[in-house]
């Protein structure tokens, strides 16, 4: 198989691994309302919920990427893929709060497995030349996930109940799961596999994935990336909700509304992209930093919208400006760390976010019990501009970038392979 063939089917197969991810998470925000009748849950219960996926998804972000150098990017998606497939299936299944609570809690453990190694995965079978763009094509899956689950989940839900959806889309794993385990091509480069006997295949490099968890610099785009994820899960948690139970819009019509922001939000990241790899790549700020403070002007627009129409056009252009800053937000990382640790060096990147993940909907969920759905949304202005402000304190050149993650642990220097 040529490397061209290598990079366009890994990067099909990783999208769609990407997109399914994002359909079986966000069944669950159209749910939401179904379920809350169901259970006679308040929105705190509802945003814990929510909120119990992001904590074990957070929280395995590093496990899952050192497990990924370890054993290999193919072994720990398959499993991945797998594993929350059947909690997906189980969620539909649960007949109280606490087992939904608990079902929700280990599909986060298993989702957490996947983002890492995809990183990975991309890193071991493109050049470093296509790595931002590969992986900017790979993660579009993400908003362009968010647009097509309430199309998807909405008239499942309509047509066979809350349950029978999440055992409808729990197939698409399963399938997934196979295509990437038969059909993923061997990473290009043999010199990423481990030089010892025992390596595996893939291979990985325990020890230097741990190095890079010492390196402050990485910790800072988990900040940034904590503060844009708060806005978007957030939106993805309440924004049905919200259209349901305040605006009384039926599930579908909810559905193709809520779709609307994420396809926009699906351009952005593609465009975002593209502007920092051509024109931003030595001044990520310098793109990073107007898109979201344009954000948070809508999003602060999103508070005082009276009219259905008003909150869409706020919601759409709010997400449109954010999402420029998505991919600008990995940027550097992707570009410039080797292979052997991208799952590691990914996963911590990402770690931040789904933290961001886990606070915004049971905070959210106490602001409307409490207050309004206006004070919720007006929480998720803290979220955009504490990204900006992350943003003007990490490297902004890719030099005083490897220079920063070549050292760590009190000025040792750490080995070649970090940087790629």
């Amino acid at each position: 198989m040529t490397a061209q063939r290598v990079l366009k089917t890994t990067v099909t197969l990783l999208f769609f691994g990407w997109l399914i991810d994002y359909i079986d998470r966000l069944v669950i925000s159209m749910a939401l309302p179904s379920i809350g009748k169901t259970f006679h849950l308040n929105p705190v219960e509802l945003g814990l919920i929510m909120s119990a996926f992001f904590l074990t998804y957070a929280l395995f972000q590093i496990p899952g990427g050192l497990l990924g150098d370890r054993f290999g990017s193919k072994k720990v998606m398959t499993w991945a893929l797998t594993a929350w497939s059947v909690f997906t299936a189980l969620t539909g299944i649960a007949s109280s709060y606490i087992g939904l609570l608990i079902v929700r809690t280990l599909f986060g453990v298993s989702e957490g497995m996947f983002p890492g190694s995809s990183m990975k995965a991309i890193g071991e079978r493109t050049p470093k030349s296509s790595r931002l763009a590969s992986n900017g094509l790979m993660l579009a899956s993400n908003p362009l996930g968010s647009a097509l689950a309430p199309l998807i989940a909405a008239p499942a839900i309509a047509l066979v109940g809350w349950r029978g959806a999440f055992y409808w889309v729990a197939g698409l794993g399963i399938i997934m799961a196979l295509l990437i385990l038969f059909l993923l091509p061997k990473p290009l480069d043999s010199n990423l596999r481990l030089e010892t006997p025992t390596s595996n295949p893939e291979g990985g490099v325990g020890t230097k994935s741990l190095a890079i968890l010492k390196v402050a610099t990485m910790w800072k785009f988990a900040l940034m990336f904590f503060g844009f994820d708060i806005v978007a899960w957030g939106l993805i948690s309440w924004g049905p909700s919200y259209l349901m139970d305040v605006r009384h819009v039926h599930i579908v019509s909810t559905g193709f509304l809520i779709s609307i922001p994420w396809f926009a939000a699906t351009i952005s990241t593609v465009l975002g992209g593209f502007l920092f790899d051509r024109y931003f790549s030595a001044h990520h700020r310098w793109l990073i930093v107007p898109a979201e403070l344009i954000a948070a002007i809508f999003l602060i627009l999103l508070t005082t919208s009276t009219t259905l129409s008003q909150f869409v056009v706020y919601f759409t252009f709010g997400l449109f400006f954010m999402f420029l800053a998505f991919l600008p937000i990995f940027g550097l990382p992707l570009r410039l760390l080797s292979p052997k640790i991208m799952a590691s060096g990914g996963a911590m990147v990402n770690f931040g976010g789904q933290t961001g993940g886990f606070l915004a909907p049971v905070i959210m969920g106490w602001l409307i019990s409490t207050f309004s759905y206006a004070a919720a949304f007006g929480f998720l202005v803290f979220g955009v501009l504490l990204s900006a402000g992350a943003a003007l304190w990490i490297p902004e050149s890719p030099d005083a970038f490897e220079k920063a993650i070549r050292r760590a642990d009190n000025g040792t220097t750490l080995s070649s392979d970090v940087v790629g």
